[in-house]
């Protein structure tokens, strides 16, 4: 997980970085606001389950269903990440170091990939239900190459899982759907050395503001567009 996360800073920096010219179609608004908020957090543990990082999650949304803004807590604030989902112009925006006096923005036209580039992950239900947050959910395992895990969902979320921890903490980018319906609350997951990615959700749909202006930033724009679960 940690290696998505440090690959896609790296793809927005290069995207910077070679392109502080405004490329033609790639628009964006001047200032984005948010009125909602769901919270997540990320643990990673060695194979000897020892913590060795952990990672807090925000996406802010809008009440409409327009927007959304995926903001990434590492605890170093330079290291942090924004990226704002505009789907009216079909653009990420991604602002690096947030908050900091010198923050990083980059504009990347995104594509909704077709039916058939769609990556499905196979779940398989298990017998086990608990309570998360209040919602009644239902644990499903899967495995994915050499990584096996387990997810638990609920069908008494009445959201997208693009406002969840399987976007937040970066799984569409592997898998952009999952084989059963419902909002994924919890997933976990394991790699051949045993080490373990546990992400979680902390609290949903509150009630939160969040503004985001971008007039007269210097924003650098990319040439090519990305999956739309890359971001």
């Amino acid at each position: 997980m940690k290696k998505i996360i440090i690959a896609l800073f790296a793809l927005g920096l290069f995207s910077y970085a070679g392109a502080q010219i405004k490329m033609p179609g790639v628009n964006w608004e001047g200032e984005y606001s948010f009125d909602r908020n769901n919270k997540f957090e990320v643990e990673f543990f060695d194979k000897r389950g020892k913590l060795r990082q952990k990672m807090n999650y925000e996406i802010f949304f809008q009440s409409n269903r327009k927007n959304f803004d995926i903001l990434l807590k590492t605890g170093k604030t330079e290291r942090d990440t924004e990226t704002i989902m505009d789907l009216k112009n079909e653009v990420a925006v991604q602002i690096f170091s947030p908050g900091t006096p010198e923050p990083m923005y980059n504009a990347t036209k995104f594509k909704y990939p077709s039916e058939k580039d769609m990556k499905m992950l196979e779940i398989v239900p298990a017998s086990e239900t608990k309570k998360i947050l209040g919602k009644n959910c239902k644990k499903y395992t899967y495995t994915y190459k050499k990584i096996s895990g387990e997810a638990w969902i609920t069908n008494e979320v009445d959201l997208s899982n693009d406002y969840g921890i399987f976007r937040a903490a970066k799984m569409s980018m592997l898998h952009n759907t999952l084989s059963v319906g419902g909002f994924v609350m919890e997933m976990t997951s394991v790699d051949a050395n045993g080490a373990k990615t546990v992400m979680k959700t902390v609290s949903l749909l509150n009630r939160e503001k969040h503004h985001v202006s971008l007039k007269d930033v210097n924003m650098g724009t990319s040439i090519n567009k990305v999956n739309y679960f890359s971001f």
